[in-house]
């Protein structure tokens, strides 16, 4: 299967640079003083008929679920610690 795209290729100089750069995107973005459009592609790639991004899909929500297990396992630790120094403070009435 072929697929069509246009990619816009932009030229981008900062003061600091020595060397512009060129980027390439999906989208027309509008010039600015440091970014300026410098041409427009049509691509046709090939795609293969029978392309299955589950496998690629499974993979991404597994690494987020890691993440986010991660991410939780951090929170808890902190909570713990909190509750642990709360507890070890000495109550005199």
């Amino acid at each position: 299967m072929k697929v069509k795209t246009t990619i816009y290729i932009y030229h981008t100089k900062y003061a600091w640079q020595e060397e512009p750069e060129y980027s390439f995107y999906s989208i027309k973005i509008d010039d600015t003083e440091y970014t300026t459009l410098v041409d427009q592609q049509v691509f046709e790639i090939e795609v293969p008929d029978n392309y299955d991004p589950t496998a690629q899909k499974l993979a991404a929500l597994q690494k987020e679920k890691e993440k986010a297990q991660d991410e939780f396992s951090k929170k808890v630790a902190s909570i713990n610690e909190r509750i642990s120094k709360l507890q070890a403070i000495e109550y005199t009435a």
